[in-house]
């Protein structure tokens, strides 16, 4: 009887260390694949504004956790972020845009919140090359 128990809390215990580092593993995950996405997608609205010759833009609205890409006013695509993260208030970018031909109406940051701290995604002036910083 005992020894059932120590071969069962030993389980318990191995068990809830790997789900423990099996979460932080998958946010983790989750954040890369995020920011993979909005690169692709900044790209797709730059390439777009070069292509058609069309203003994009792409916006964080006011809650923070998702973003959308626009071609003028008509909604192209609407994305969540992972839940853990959250476009900071102190972002000196809450969107960006592209004039006809692809050339970028803005520059700066965009700042996102996460459990593990802030991460930085620059976006500088000309034709909108855009670099992440951890």
């Amino acid at each position: 009887m005992i020894e059932m128990l120590l071969v069962l809390s030993i389980v318990i215990v191995v068990s809830s260390s790997v789900l423990l580092l099996t979460s932080t593993k998958m946010k983790e995950m989750e954040e890369e694949r995020f920011y993979r996405q909005l690169h692709l997608d900044i790209q797709r609205l730059q390439a777009i504004s070069i292509t058609d010759y069309r203003y994009t833009h792409l916006t964080f609205p006011a809650n923070r956790t998702k973003y959308e890409g626009k071609i003028a006013d008509k909604l192209l695509f609407e994305k969540e972020l992972p839940k853990h993260m959250r476009l900071s208030v102190d972002s000196t970018l809450k969107g960006i845009a592209f004039h006809p031909g692809g050339n970028v109406n803005d520059f700066g940051n965009f700042l996102f919140e996460t459990d593990k701290g802030e991460k930085r995604i620059t976006v500088y002036i000309g034709r909108g090359v855009v670099n992440y910083e951890k």
